[in-house]
């Protein structure tokens, strides 16, 4: 997520080169063919062009308002996981631990199932992070994701920091490791309730935030592995390489009535309308995978961090990690 108030100018340039590269030939392609071989014919009339360009920023709208309603659909889910979080651990706090210093199993368990909570945040964070066929596949997306890689410590590791050595054996193996810690939780939860170190009451209460938990989980799951619409997105990128390439045989005429000596305008012209629909589309092809981990995508790495410093900071721990800070502007 970027988090400073402009982007860039570098970002722009590289999210922009191309289409600039493009536009600049579609441009001398036009005057070349208009003025140097005679080829009056490839001078359209604009009216074709404008209602292709009419169509194409409809459609790309479109993509674009679907793209940000996925992501910020993301965000609350994962702003309810933090909610969630904190509200398990104060709960469990308040209902299970004691405060006679004897009695330490009740406190011994309210650790190991926040330390438990932990793992599954990464668990799920690594869930996150594993790459579909339909996520970007550039050089960009590469570079920024072993920039990610590098600035954090593997998942695998964390949850092996907070399960114990059993437990971890017993479901490291296990389809969906995140739904296998929850499960945990409840059966922990269950002989907390038969050891009466909590009432029914409070047995309910505690269940019903894992039952949450699950159904943010589910939420998150559902985003990641339910691509945004194909037929969308390919037609979205056909329609913008239609209109960039018609677009300066359309100019072509008009400037052409300005007079010979003003042809070379037509090439600024069509880069800067051509950058304007093109760099519409990227914003939306780039936001459309909010778990992808790139530059404007979910920071859950940032806000898996919080959470743990959260319920590492309740259980009156000393060793609290570090907040994750931005990497060139951005949150991962």
């Amino acid at each position: 997520m970027y988090v400073k108030r402009y982007l860039s100018p570098l970002i722009i340039y590289y999210y922009s080169w191309r289409m600039v590269l493009f536009s600049l030939f579609t441009g001398s392609m036009a005057i070349f063919l208009y003025s140097y071989l005679g080829w009056s014919w490839v001078g359209i009339p604009w009216l074709p062009v404008s209602l292709v360009g009419t169509a194409t920023a409809f459609f790309v709208g479109f993509k674009n308002n679907q793209s940000y309603d996925r992501s910020w659909e993301a965000r609350k889910v994962w702003g309810s996981i933090t909610n969630h979080s904190r509200s398990f651990a104060a709960a469990l706090r308040a209902f299970a631990m004691d405060e006679d210093p004897l009695e330490m199993n009740a406190n011994i368990d309210v650790k190991i199932m926040i330390y438990r909570h932990i793992a599954w945040l990464y668990a799920l964070k690594r869930a996150m992070a594993q790459r579909t066929s339909w996520e970007h596949k550039d050089i960009a997306s590469k570079r920024q994701r072993n920039i990610l890689h590098g600035l954090q410590t593997p998942c695998e590791v964390e949850i092996e920091k907070y399960l114990s050595g059993d437990e971890h054996a017993e479901i490291e193996n296990k389809t969906n490791l995140a739904t296998q810690i929850l499960d945990k939780q409840s059966q922990h939860l269950a002989r907390l309730r038969h050891a009466g170190n909590v009432d029914a009451y409070q047995h309910v209460a505690l269940q019903t935030i894992i039952s949450n938990l699950y159904d943010e989980q589910g939420k998150s799951e559902r985003i990641k592995n339910t691509p945004f619409p194909r037929q969308y997105a390919t037609t979205s990128n056909l329609f913008i390489f239609v209109f960039m390439t018609l677009l300066p045989f359309g100019l072509l005429l008009q400037f052409v009535e300005l007079g010979e000596r003003y042809m070379f305008l037509l090439i600024p012209f069509n880069m800067i309308v051509s950058w304007v629909f093109m760099f519409m589309e990227y914003v939306g092809d780039i936001s459309e995978n909010p778990f992808e981990g790139l530059l404007n995508n979910i920071p859950i790495a940032t806000i898996v961090r919080n959470i743990e410093i959260d319920l590492i900071d309740m259980l009156g721990e000393d060793q609290i990690p570090e907040k994750l800070q931005p990497y060139f502007g951005a949150l991962f």
